[in-house]
């Protein structure tokens, strides 16, 4: 028996020896808790039945974990890893898992992150960041209401809602990417990323199928920004622009909006500019694109333009601010009747502000109702909406 033992031990001493040396990386631990509570009413006078209703109160939550290992080497290379769990809508996910180097000549990220033109992008001030800022996280407004199932095209309906409420330049989120950041000069920095194929994260076996209908592969994005400050006033511009190949596009449906995502390359451009003075802050941002559309028919492409502008106030631990936002989807989409070819046009306004009672910290509430308008040829279908949100935001 002691010979066995022995020799376990011996076997467990040679693997320990043989095995690959960890990097000695400084480990931290992050993440963020954001609750609200909520109230919203939606209008649903579109839904798929007349006895569909939605709650209007409501318990909303988005929380993750990050876990990030860095060391920077005698060469003085940077070299980092970061994963961010996501315990969101009842289900554990990965958010984004990428590994990054970065030095005097810039910054490269490799894996599931947000790529240049998100990263680099310029947001408009806000009440509340979470209900109206670049990237909402917190709302009870539920567009699917007000999308008339029976009308022709309702599967691209979602898509083009989705793109119509916010000014992300974000379409492609979770896919493998690589991304170069310049490093700052006077102000200035750029990024390019690239991706070969949307949808595919994390393997390691196996190729994706190549030309698939609603795919898309080569995709690039490319961004600057410049931040400088004169005379006690700070300044913001920048502009970005992304693009993907369809793999096998489906072109010359009807008008409608009934030519499938993917039935065009898509491409988006977005542009913003905010300036700062004394604590207040006054901005806006634009964004443009075709939704990956193309309903076979000149001058009826299915684009998405969104405007927003936003004004904001910060004194210590105070922050009051406002946001409008108005988008328009083009020709032939019907979201809240069948019919004719039609537009819609989407607006949204949002009061609101916080209160910092400590490090990472804050209190927030705002008020935000719009609406949507419908255009036919024989008049406007509306239909309007308004939530209210109060709750807290805890950075760690």
């Amino acid at each position: 028996m002691k010979k066995v033992l022995l020799a376990g031990t011996a076997l467990v001493a040679l693997a320990i020896s043989s095995a690959p040396a960890h990097a000695e990386l400084k480990t931290e631990l992050g993440g963020y808790f954001r609750g609200y509570g909520v109230y919203a009413d939606n209008d649903e006078t579109s839904t798929a039945a007349a006895s569909d209703e939605l709650d209007q109160f409501e318990f909303r939550r988005d929380n993750e974990i990050h876990f990030t290992g860095e060391t920077t080497l005698d060469n003085g290379l940077t070299v980092g890893a970061h994963t961010e769990v996501n315990f969101g809508a009842g289900a554990v996910a990965n958010d984004e898992t990428y590994a990054y180097f970065s030095g005097g000549w810039g910054r490269v990220n490799f894996g599931t992150e947000d790529g240049a033109a998100y990263l680099l992008q310029v947001a408009a001030p806000s009440a509340d960041s979470n209900v109206d800022g670049l990237r909402p996280y917190i709302s009870g407004l539920n567009p699917g209401t007000w999308v008339a199932h029976a009308a022709a095209g309702a599967a691209n309906k979602p898509t083009l809602l989705a793109n119509l409420d916010t000014y992300q330049n974000a379409t492609f989120r979770q896919v493998d990417r690589l991304t170069y950041l310049s490093p700052k000069f006077n102000g200035f920095q750029a990024g390019v990323s690239y991706t070969p194929l949307n949808g595919r994260v994390a393997g390691i076996q196996g190729m994706a199928l190549s030309d698939a209908p609603g795919a898309y592969d080569d995709l690039w994005e490319a961004s600057a920004r410049w931040d400088g400050e004169f005379s006690g006033v700070g300044i913001s511009a920048g502009a970005g622009y992304s693009a993907a190949s369809a793999q096998n596009a489906t072109g010359g449906a009807a008008p409608g909006a009934t030519a499938p995502i993917g039935s065009d390359d898509y491409e988006t451009w977005n542009a913003g500019l905010n300036v700062t003075w004394s604590g207040f802050s006054l901005g806006g941002a634009y964004k443009l694109s075709n939704n990956g559309i193309d309903t076979g028919a000149a001058g009826a492409d299915t684009d998405t333009d969104v405007w927003v502008a936003g004004l904001g106030w910060d004194n210590g631990p105070y922050h009051l601010g406002g946001s409008w936002l108005h988008g328009e989807a083009d020709n032939g989409v019907r979201l809240l009747t069948a019919g004719a070819n039609a537009e819609v046009e989407y607006d949204q306004y949002t009061l609101g502000g916080g209160y910092t009672y400590g490090p990472g910290m804050t209190f927030r509430g705002a008020y935000q109702w719009g609406t949507v308008d419908n255009k036919l040829a024989a008049g406007t279908i509306s239909t309007d909406f308004q939530q209210a949100t109060v709750g807290t935001d805890i950075q760690f």
